[in-house]
């Protein structure tokens, strides 16, 4: 038991890093006006990545990029919203 709690607690610190680095990057890609759309969803997948272990807490993360991407592509950018919804929609269903 002791071991499965410290691989816990080392995979929240590579994951705490890893939003860390995804906080970064979507300063970096809203302040530096990059179009490029598969960076852009790229970012945006991996910070869906994280909403399994951070929940609602990765909303405002993901929805400054979603914002930012709405003037790039709206369509793209809706069909994201509807993604986040429906793996925020999941992740409830799986705690109640």
């Amino acid at each position: 038991m002791k071991k499965i709690v410290t691989e816990i607690k080392k995979l929240e610190i590579l994951l705490d890093k890893k939003l860390g680095i995804l906080k970064d990057k979507v300063d970096y890609i809203i302040s530096n006006k990059i179009s490029d759309k598969k960076e852009i969803e790229f970012t945006l997948d991996n910070i869906l990545d994280l909403v399994y272990w951070y929940g609602e807490n990765t909303r405002e993360l993901y929805y400054s990029l979603l914002e930012y991407y709405k003037d790039i592509d709206l369509k793209s950018a809706d069909d994201y919203e509807k993604l986040y919804l429906d793996v925020i929609n999941e992740e409830w269903r799986m705690w109640w």
